[in-house]
């Protein structure tokens, strides 16, 4: 990916490409007439905008829900004097909306930003995608004599460990090579120089963005060596940095699913898994366009693929607008997506959240804080009539993580009676 590079993500055109990672351009658009007030003296009023999906009925939500929903709403006079609220829900099953809330408003995600970088990259790269490190040459083998250079390609897979390492000189070994007369050229060309995402904060704890990653840290080329030494292989010139050239032949490759690397993104918000995942997608370099009826939206601000930026915006409506696009497609992206996703009193980030409730078991969905926000956005099935529910809850401004995550809870387990 070239420098001072950053995508945009045009909702449901499901477009990943290249612009500016200094500067994004925030295209205005129409204010949403279906949003409802926050002003307690307005009432919900039920929607039926409908989406696509296997059934075209318009049906009316329970009036009890939206009522409940409401009712948690005004009863915690916080939720609207001091900070924002957006909601939007969809019944999957029927393809209504049956409640929204400032749906249209732009807000910081946090790490539900995930969700965005998730489901792009299963839908552009797909599910069998590998994150390859390569070892390649472009020089002549001779007795156990590598005649020439050895490059390393390293492509930030973030979980790569030393272990792989030894694995890729075992490789080398098996290969018959002994001695390698030229150098160990480091390729870092997978992406640019910088360390650090457009909008991270000085004081968070960030991880470090390089493609010559090992145990999620730099060190990539001394940790080969290292190996190589081990196995009784030796470098005759040492090691600098380099691009490694078209016609080099591969020798020795660790090849990591897509979907190892989307396990601890999702469960457990890992930053670095997302950044790898980011820089995967703008490394495809593609434009994906399909045009969907009916599946237009607001456009998003995307600055990372972590959600640490403090230049990501998403509204509650685009992530719905993304799971119901996901669910339509259940072997490319809703299946593995939902193996990734934490698991409400189950495990990951909702290991702790949710238990002896409805919701227990059966909210699947990705959380997000930051510094006064708190998102959440996902899945749930409504026990009672086994509809597939997406929903997406952004709470902005609160004083404390504990009032957002409460009341998405509280949401949640309405949604899942």
């Amino acid at each position: 990916m070239k420098k001072n590079y950053v995508f945009y993500f045009v909702i449901m055109l499901v477009m990943v490409s290249c612009g500016s990672s200094r500067h994004a351009t925030r295209q205005q658009r129409e204010p949403d007439v279906r949003q409802t007030t926050l002003d307690k003296t307005v009432p919900h009023k039920e929607v039926t905008t409908t989406y696509p999906s296997k059934s075209k009925k318009t049906l009316k939500s329970k009036p009890q829900l939206a009522e409940r929903i409401d009712s948690l709403i005004y009863s915690a006079d916080t939720l609207l004097q001091f900070s924002q609220l957006g909601i939007h829900i969809v019944d999957l099953t029927t393809g209504q909306v049956v409640y929204t809330r400032n749906a249209g408003h732009r807000m910081r995600p946090a790490s539900t930003e995930k969700l965005v970088t998730a489901i792009s990259a299963l839908d552009i790269l797909g599910p069998s995608h590998q994150f390859s490190t390569q070892l390649l040459s472009t020089a002549s083998l001779s007795g156990g004599t590598l005649q020439g250079d050895l490059y390393i390609k390293g492509v930030m897979d973030p979980l790569l460990t030393t272990a792989d390492v030894r694995t890729l000189a075992s490789q080398l070994k098996a290969a018959g090579i002994r001695r390698i007369t030229g150098r160990l050229v480091a390729d870092a060309s997978f992406k640019d120089a910088d360390e650090l995402g457009w909008g991270w904060c000085w004081d968070d704890e960030n991880p470090t963005l390089s493609p010559l990653l090992v145990n999620g840290k730099t060190g990539l080329p001394a940790a080969l060596l290292n190996a190589l030494k081990n196995v009784g292989i030796t470098v005759s010139k040492g090691t600098v940095s380099g691009i490694t050239p078209t016609k080099a032949r591969e020798l020795a490759a660790c090849r990591r699913p897509i979907t190892a690397v989307l396990q601890p993104m999702m469960k457990e918000s890992d930053n670095l898994c997302a950044e790898a995942v980011f820089y995967q997608l703008g490394k495809t370099r593609k434009q994906i366009a399909p045009l969907i009826n009916n599946l237009t939206g607001p456009v998003s601000t995307i600055a990372d693929g972590s959600g640490l930026s403090l230049y990501n915006y998403q509204t509650p409506e685009t992530f719905t607008r993304l799971l119901t696009y996901a669910a339509a497609r259940p072997d490319s992206i809703f299946n593995p997506l939902l193996e990734a996703l934490p698991i409400a009193a189950v495990d990951g980030t909702l290991k702790k959240r949710m238990a002896d409730t409805p919701a227990a078991a059966n909210v699947r969905a990705k959380t997000g804080s930051v510094s006064a926000v708190s998102t959440l956005a996902g899945y749930t099935t409504q026990r009672s009539t086994g509809h597939l529910i997406a929903f997406a809850i952004m709470n902005q401004g609160i004083e404390r993580m504990a009032q957002g995550r409460t009341f998405q809870d509280q949401v949640c387990i309405i949604l899942s009676e």
